[in-house]
């Protein structure tokens, strides 16, 4: 997938993610999609990195100010941001996720890490009892 096109829309973050994957990796379609939203979410990431940091924040706002000025002859505005850093805790940990389930290769080993997800229903192999199973015959005498 070297030289796979960046997605449209992707910031400065997520486009180096993009490019850094794909250049050393071979995706399939669903890693692709999975990638894509790891790329967005670091933007998310930096973006509220910047909200935090008081970056661009009055950019991004739009809000009246009072035509009244302090006793100083000077406009003082209190602005607030709420909940913007839990929002990144939350964006961070989404991100550490949708890069796990990529399962990309060990750099060191090349080994993929173990696939994790719905085991289904255990079933018990032929000729062996389960605990369930002698606990139910035992409770109806047989």
């Amino acid at each position: 997938m070297a030289g796979s096109t960046v997605p449209k829309g992707l910031g400065v973050r997520g486009r180096k993610l993009w490019k850094d994957v794909t250049d050393a990796n071979e995706l399939d379609p669903a890693q692709s999609v999975i990638l894509v939203e790891a790329c967005r979410t670091a933007d998310r990431l930096d973006g509220l990195d910047d909200v935090i940091q008081g970056k661009g924040v009055l950019e991004l706002m739009h809000f009246r100010v009072p035509d009244r000025l302090n006793d100083d002859g000077v406009l003082t505005v209190n602005l607030t941001v709420d909940g913007a850093l839990s929002e990144a805790r939350q964006q961070a940990n989404i991100l550490k996720q949708l890069l796990v389930s990529l399962r990309l290769p060990d750099e060191a080993t090349g080994k993929k890490p173990q696939a994790r997800g719905a085991r289904g229903s255990y079933t018990p192999k032929t000729g062996r009892v389960t605990a369930i199973e002698s606990a139910r015959r035992r409770s109806q005498g047989a």
